[in-house]
């Protein structure tokens, strides 16, 4: 369904910026599909910070590393096969590969899974003031956009050069010409 709406637009676009596109496609897809992950992300961030807030009243440290950690497996899961499918299109269908791609993706997101929580635990010294809930909702939103920006950049990187990197194929063998003359 997204990469239809994609493709709706990309037909849209006048000349010069659908060479433009084609030229950057992998990179502007990748951004579309990040753009719908971190949405995902925050909806899922928000819902469940409000929700462990109103349900349990813990520090702000634990229900922000709850909501970030649920919200990260969904947009893990979901970043996954989009960019397995869209961005970098990997059409491998052994297990084999399969589960590399898997544990090396789901491994490198861990890596700014991290960061994010890191991000997010700095930013709750200044959207609370008690660490019992989030006092500055706008702070925290700023702190969540910033994160999502680092994690995103590291995200791409690691996918591209790490997980879905083309394997570089054997030069074709030149198969010899006729040489006879007529």
């Amino acid at each position: 369904m997204f990469d239809k709406i994609l493709q709706f637009f990309v037909r849209l676009l006048p000349g010069p910026l659908k060479k433009l596109y084609d030229k950057y496609e992998e990179l502007v897809v990748y951004i579309y599909y990040g753009l719908l992950t971190t949405i995902l992300n925050m909806i899922v961030q928000f819902v469940m910070q409000f929700a462990v807030m109103s349900l349990v009243s813990w520090d702000a440290k634990l229900e922000t590393t709850i909501s970030t950690s649920t919200a990260w497996v969904v947009a893990v899961i979901f970043a996954f096969y989009v960019n397995k499918r869209y961005v970098f299109k990997s059409e491998s269908k052994a297990a084999k590969t399969l589960i590399w791609e898997f544990f090396t993706f789901v491994g490198a997101r861990a890596l700014s899974y991290f960061m994010e929580l890191g991000i997010m635990i700095v930013g709750t010294f200044f959207y609370h003031d008690n660490l019992t809930d989030t006092d500055n909702p706008w702070i925290y939103a700023i702190f969540k956009f910033i994160a999502q920006v680092v994690v995103t950049l590291a995200n791409y990187f690691f996918s591209k050069l790490v997980v879905f990197r083309k394997k570089k194929t054997a030069p074709a063998e030149e198969t010899p010409t006729d040489t006879t003359e007529d």
